[in-house]
């Protein structure tokens, strides 16, 4: 009762123009090469700035300053399909679960898998997926579209934030896991007290749990 569903992907859009109208969005691949930390600032391409933060999600592999985390990912597929004669406007949650998006549509999913990382549908997943949604939704209905994506969970299910063990300009915001939604504003506000005001993050959330994993490295 009294809930809602965030439109990520309009969300992101709009955002994302918000940001670029201003200025303030560089869209390219980030080179780890170019970033150089200074004494007090980091200095990237003609970019200078007192810190950096990594929120890359299942990136973080590629970054050679966080890659000891134990961020191991976990694959999710979902389905899109219409469904004329469902005129539901709830959420469903069975084996898998039915999101309503409007105009018939709805969001079925998900699958989780530990071993594949890559970002590409599998017709595997996909029958997972309608095997169990037939077990309960009894209309016609249409797969329209197909997606995957990398899951950012972490070994102990928890978020990794926080600063670099060695470097004071470098932080994270990471392991938001399937629910970044909800968490990450909590997360971010933990981050940014960090950040401005010295405040400790949480120990639940605070990726120094795993220093030690990156002195072993």
């Amino acid at each position: 009762m009294h809930t809602g569903r965030i439109d990520t992907a309009v969300l992101l859009l709009h955002y994302g123009k918000y940001l670029a109208d201003k200025d303030l969005l560089l869209r390219e691949t980030f080179d780890f090469e170019a970033l150089k930390l200074r004494d007090g600032f980091v200095e990237y391409g003609g970019f200078k700035a007192k810190n950096i933060v990594f929120a890359t999600g299942f990136g973080i592999k590629n970054n050679p300053y966080f890659n000891y985390l134990p961020l191991n990912g976990t694959k999710g597929e979902l389905l899109t399909i219409k469904a004329p004669a469902l005129k539901e406007e709830r959420v469903i949650k069975s084996s898998v679960f039915i999101i309503p998006l409007g105009k018939d549509m709805y969001r079925v999913g998900a699958t989780y898998k530990w071993k594949d990382k890559s970002n590409t549908p599998t017709e595997e997943c996909k029958q997972e997926l309608l095997q169990k949604l037939n077990t309960f939704l009894k209309c016609p209905y249409e797969v329209v579209d197909h997606v995957a994506g990398i899951r950012p969970t972490v070994s102990d299910r928890k978020p990794l934030v926080g600063r670099h063990p060695e470097h004071e300009n470098m932080y994270l915001l990471n392991g938001l896991g399937s629910r970044g939604v909800m968490i990450a504003p909590m997360a971010s506000m933990q981050l940014y007290a960090l950040i401005e005001n010295k405040e400790a993050v949480v120990p639940e959330m605070d990726l120094s749990r795993f220093t030690k994993k990156h002195f072993r490295n």
